[in-house]
């Protein structure tokens, strides 16, 4: 990871004095002052421009501003760029002057980007509550507070300053925000009344709006691409570096791909985004990982790393220098996941750290141009009307531009109405677990009126704080709705959400900001939606995906339409249920869940743009030809070899077992690393296999020494060279399976997975064997039952948590009834066994024991 460079001798020397070309002087401005104190930070480092500023504020004829002030002005300008040096400089503007509220709302703001949200939920509840507090800094802390929980104070503070202040249109979207979380919708609909009058005023400037609470109200793609341009302009840097070069074709070598996200991590965009992932064809691509946040430590971070070649933080690193290691990794396509979000690096992008820069997934439509060449796109999303309007060129995916990762999965059995709170009978369940800031009063009159045509219904939504569910009370009995018709359901892991889901009987798509991932969890559980056909990509991907999935008539041209075809469907049983079969039967062989078709099309994409820019020509739309869309189906993808792995701890008849499967038929590439043991003259442990993974790991603590990333690459290079050339030199076909075993195999499951079609094969044997076993072999302790105990938990780890196929063997069965298990063995293998071949299998486990050793 790149650092800032140390300030030599020379500077050092220099540190507290002003530049040599800036002394003190009272014509000062404040602007030249932060210019100065930006140049040294950016030249010298922080403690360097500390020093400027206090012997600037000390100096009697300098600008009379105190040095809190300054260290808060300079904070404010480097932010977005370099959010851990800002939240520095904050932190020390609030030592120096703890009064200091904009120092607060700023260290409050980067506080949560950086990911301590504890801190900075109680920076902002101090400045809400604070007496000094100006009425503006109370408003923009409020925007903050309310997504921790303290949703009165937030909304209370906010509504008082903002009509103390008049009601100031620059404030009004940030009030908005905390309207649209608490379910405030009569100010919803005053606030964006104001906003809306205020664009057909030609007061864009003056809105302030943040792309996403645009989204959340308007569906109008012309101001949504003004408003994000406009942000764009605002909040990302000047492009002032000359693109990297771009090389194409790639001269024998894999093109280099990077990600950049602050989601990996248990996080929607990462459950989707893995299907890509896993997908990726690894011959060709090299996979680099920048993380712009921080690890959870969750399965889904590790799964995330696991498809990566390499893996990096750029979390603390400025735009600049995070820009500076990416380049120095010569990437050739730079994938962004985030888009305009609150935690966004985009400013990375402004340095054009690759050739190709792509907006992808995180963000429904237009980036604003600027920084990225192409953001991904469908037919429905970005029709060509649409297109005209975006300054970048698109990439458009076929059928759908949305991938994820449900094909991989299983979905987990459903839990009883009881157990998830929801009334017992033949109650109709509408499910609703989109964020509630995507509801406003239009939308929740029209689910009023579905809940009047059909009394025997109930309304499910994710808990939206108490405030937030207090005025859903409200507008609820204004429509003469009880609130026992409205049940609440908490926020809960993505697995027993999956589990709850398949209650639904209908989920009910918001409007103009519908569901997207919410929605291919819906259909993912089985559950029909019905959606607004919408008029801009936020309001169109529940709209394309139902289309992709073959149920465009669940999307609806207008409200009234939507109404009507929810309420028919609701007391139709025949046709609800028709139409919930055909989402349980049809729609997972739909184009909805074929992540690999679309990981084929963006491996596609991605290098006709490379070759474009390598040609020196500009960015053009990119839609992949019928002839190359047929080549990216599936059945034109070549298979992963198929793996029969024989898992099990030393001294538990491994050895035994892959031998019978290799009399079998199952091909064993050698040469075999040998033991010390007259019974065993064959172990059936590829040599080169077992040195790869001695190298990855220890066998005396069976803990892994690399990273999963490292381990992937290693077990990739085995795979497509030493078993490779193995396979070619014994004449094993491609599309025939391989046999291996190696005890600490089960450290690497998951990378195994990745790189093969796997199949497991366990052997089970007591521990007083294995340790009988062992002490014949005179072999140290962690080949006996220690380390049996670590192989088992590892093994059964990864059968509890993944879906590779495995099948699990007795050694005593194996001894005692050879028959019966080659029989069973042979149909999990998928092998074909010839008389012959049974035979020798059969002779191979009923061999006479060895003679026993003399006594010296």
């Amino acid at each position: 990871m790149t650092t800032d460079k140390k300030p030599g001798k020379k500077k050092a020397a220099s540190a507290n004095k002003a530049p040599a070309n800036k002394a003190p002087a009272k014509s000062v401005a404040m602007k030249d002052v932060v210019g100065d104190a930006l140049r040294i930070l950016r030249e010298q480092g922080q403690a360097q421009a500390l020093a400027y500023l206090q012997q600037l504020a000390a100096a009697k004829d300098a600008v009379a501003v105190p040095l809190s002030d300054r260290l808060t002005v300079l904070a404010t300008t480097v932010q977005q760029g370099d959010p851990k040096t800002a939240l520095a400089l904050a932190e020390k503007s609030i030592e120096l002057a703890p009064d200091s509220m904009e120092a607060r709302v700023l260290a409050g703001a980067l506080q949560d980007r950086l990911g301590d949200r504890k801190a900075s939920e109680a920076t902002m509840l101090h400045v809400v509550n604070a007496a000094t507090a100006k009425p503006d800094q109370v408003v923009r802390a409020a925007n903050l507070l309310v997504r921790f929980g303290p949703q009165e104070i937030a909304l209370s503070g906010a509504k008082a300053a903002y009509e103390k202040l008049g009601r100031p249109l620059r404030l009004a979207s940030t009030l908005l925000y905390i309207a649209q979380v608490t379910a405030d919708w009569e100010l919803v609909a005053s606030l964006v009344a104001q906003i809306r009058q205020a664009y057909q005023d030609g007061k864009a400037e003056e809105v302030k709006e943040s792309p996403r609470t645009n989204l959340l109200w308007c569906d109008d793609e012309g101001i949504n691409i003004q408003v994000v341009q406009q942000w764009s302009r605002k909040s990302l840097p000047q492009l002032t570096k000359a693109l990297p070069p771009a090389v194409a074709p790639l001269a024998g070598r894999r093109l280099r791909l990077a990600y950049l996200s602050s989601d990996f991590r248990d996080h929607p965009t990462s459950r989707l985004i893995n299907g890509m992932l896993r997908h990726h064809d690894r011959t060709q691509f090299e996979l680099f990982m920048y993380c712009s946040s921080w690890d959870d430590g969750s399965k889904m971070r590790r799964q995330i790393e696991s498809h990566f070649d390499h893996v990096h933080s750029v979390a603390q690193l400025s735009d600049e220098n995070a820009a500076a290691l990416i380049r120095s990794h010569g990437i050739d396509v730079l994938i962004e996941l985030n888009g305009p979000t609150r935690a966004n690096r985009m400013g990375i992008l402004a340095h054009r750290p690759a050739p190709v820069q792509i907006d992808y997934l995180g963000w429904p439509g237009s980036v604003g141009g600027r920084v990225v060449d192409y953001v991904v796109v469908d037919d429905y999303t970005a029709p060509p009307e649409a297109l005209k309007r975006y300054p970048e060129k698109v990439i458009n995916l076929q059928k759908t531009y949305q991938v994820n990762d449900f094909a991989a999965r299983t979905l987990p059995p459903a839990k009883t109405r009881a157990e998830v709170g929801l009334p017992a009978g033949d109650t109709l369940v509408l499910g609703m677990f989109n964020a509630i800031n995507k509801v406003h009063g239009e939308v929740w009159t029209a689910w009023m009126q579905i809940l009047q045509a059909v009394p025997n219904s109930v309304l499910w939504l994710l808990d939206p704080g108490p405030l937030a569910r207090r005025h859903i009370a409200a507008a609820s009995k204004s429509h003469g709705i009880g609130i026992k018709r409205i049940v609440v359901a908490p926020r809960l892991k993505e697995d027993e959400h999956l589990a709850r889901l398949q209650h639904c009987d209908l989920m009910l798509d918001p409007w103009p900001y519908g569901g997207h991932t919410s929605t291919s969890d819906a259909l993912f559980a089985g559950v029909p939606v019905i959606a607004l056909a919408g008029s801009n990509f936020a309001s169109r991907v529940s709209g394309g995906l139902l289309r992709a999935a073959g149920m465009q008539q669940l999307v609806q041209p207008d409200v009234a339409s939507y109404v009507k075809t929810a309420v028919a469907l609701l007391r139709s049983p025949v046709q609800l249920a028709k139409v919930k079969r055909f989402v349980k039967e049809q729609v997972p062989q739909s184009d909805v869940f074929n992540a690999v078709f679309k990981t084929r099309q963006m491996e596609m994409a991605c290098r006709h743009a490379l070759t474009l820019a390598a040609q020196g020509k500009p960015a053009v739309n990119i839609r992949l030809s019928p002839k190359a869309l047929a080549s990216a189906q599936p059945n034109a993808v070549p298979a992963k070899r198929r793996l029969v792995l024989v898992c099990g701890p030393w001294s538990s008849g491994t050895s035994a077992l892959a031998g019978f499967l290799g009399q079998a038929g199952l091909a064993a590439p050698g040469p075999f690393f040998a033991v010390n043991d007259p019974r065993t003259p064959a172990t059936f442990e590829m040599q080169a296999f077992r040195e790869v993974l001695v190298g990855l790991a220890s066998e005396q603590t069976l803990e892994p020494r690399v990273t999963p990333a490292q381990a992937l690459a290693a077990l990739r290079e085995f795979r497509d060279g030493a078993l490779a050339d193995a396979c070619r030199a014994a004449g094993v076909p491609a599309d025939q399976p391989v046999m291996l075993k190696h005890a600490l195999a089960v450290l690497f499951l998951p990378e195994l997975a990745q790189l093969f079609d796997l199949q497991l094969v366990g052997v089970l044997r007591p521990y007083e064997a294995i340790e009988e076993t062992r002490r014949r072999r005179k072999w140290p302790a962690h080949f006996g039952q220690a380390g049996a105990t670590r192989v088992y938990g590892h093994l059964f780890k990864h059968l509890v948590d993944a879906q590779t196929a495995y099948c699990l063997v007795r050694y005593t069965d194996l001894m005692a009834a050879p028959a019966r298990v080659l029989g069973h063995l042979a149909g999990f293998c998928r092998v074909q066994l010839t008389q012959q071949q049974q035979q020798a299998a059969l002779a191979f486990v009923s061999r006479p024991a060895a003679p026993k050793a003399k006594a010296a």
